[in-house]
């Protein structure tokens, strides 16, 4: 079977076609893309962060990219036709896509993984309109989830993807409970203002994370203090805080992450800071959240206690040929 390169010009339009169609057919949960212009944006645009590879012809479709920084390679898309399934194009177009992408890595190893950094859009099912910025891994209900099994990809890890309908977000009793122990202890969650506030950056120095500093202080040195930020106030000292918080055009909450100072954990802090930042979501206007977090990531116990929802598994799927 022959497959060839896809650009702007040539076979762009095909290949819209058939990831929308699998989209609306409900196989995948990937949002459609409206024009060929954002399709090849998407798939077909190099950057100094990845390099594509776009494989099109005989009703299917693959695509994937290969990252100079980390030398891995990562499928993002394989898709055929219904009525031409069952004669070998699916493994046919995703061993031409795998060669396509050892000519630029020199390593036969390839992954299906929320690292991918070709991030597609997935829309929750029965939530119309409530969407996520990235599909980490693969979707286990999908069909392309055994058929990548059957291809030689192994599951290395897992992560669950949460959802939550903002509109009537109420805080659970317990979390009621725990702010009042917090108060006991001087501990309140409040709205960072660095005239009343201390110790952001030692907060940062204890967290250690260089996307969080980026954020953080980079959000706090804009005018006006920049995005709102919820942190954990113990007598006027930051020892927590999610944020910096925003509402998407789609609806949707965000915030870049959450931490409590290692001094401060096990007391319940965490909880209850991240419910509030459900509720001051809500009160911004957003109508829903979601995230997504390793099976086995204590995290997932703050999530599910504020009233978050599983609503789709992935597999971070990996293959080494050698």
């Amino acid at each position: 079977m022959q497959f060839e390169a896809i650009t702007p010009a040539a076979g762009a339009a095909e290949a819209r076609a058939l990831f929308n169609a699998l989209s609306a057919g409900g196989e995948v949960l990937y949002k459609p893309f409206e024009t060929d212009e954002a399709f090849a944006s998407f798939f077909l645009t190099d950057s100094s962060a990845r390099k594509t590879v776009a494989l099109g012809g005989e009703g299917a479709f693959a695509a994937g990219c290969y990252v100079p920084e980390s030398g891995k390679a990562y499928i993002t898309f394989v898709g055929v036709q219904p009525q031409e399934r069952r004669q070998g194009k699916g493994r046919a177009i995703l061993s031409a896509l795998e060669k396509e992408l050892t000519a630029f890595s020199g390593e036969k190893k390839y992954e299906c993984s929320f690292f991918n950094p070709m991030n597609l859009v997935w829309s929750v099912p029965g939530f119309p309109g409530h969407d996520h910025p990235n599909a980490p891994g693969v979707d286990v209900a999908c069909g392309g989830y055994i058929f990548l099994k059957n291809c030689g990809y192994r599951d290395f890890a897992y992560q669950n993807s949460y959802h939550i309908d903002l509109p009537s977000y109420q805080f659970p009793p317990d979390i009621q409970q725990r702010i009042a122990r917090l108060k006991e202890r001087g501990i309140e969650i409040t709205l960072f203002d660095p005239a009343r506030h201390t110790g952001l950056e030692e907060l940062v120095e204890d967290l250690d994370n260089p996307l969080w500093r980026k954020e953080l202080l980079g959000n706090a040195a804009k005018p006006g203090g920049g995005d709102p930020l919820l942190i954990v106030d113990q007598g006027g000292k930051t020892m927590g805080f999610t944020g910096p918080l925003a509402v998407q055009p789609s609806g949707r909450g965000y915030f870049a992450g959450i931490g409590v100072h290692s001094a401060c954990r096990g007391g319940g802090a965490g909880k209850v800071l991240f419910s509030s930042l459900c509720a001051s979501l809500r009160d911004m206007g957003a109508s829903f959240m979601t995230l997504f977090t390793g099976e086995t990531n204590p995290a997932r116990n703050i999530y599910e206690a504020a009233g978050f929802q599983i609503v789709r598994t992935w597999a971070d799927m990996r293959k080494e040929i050698s």
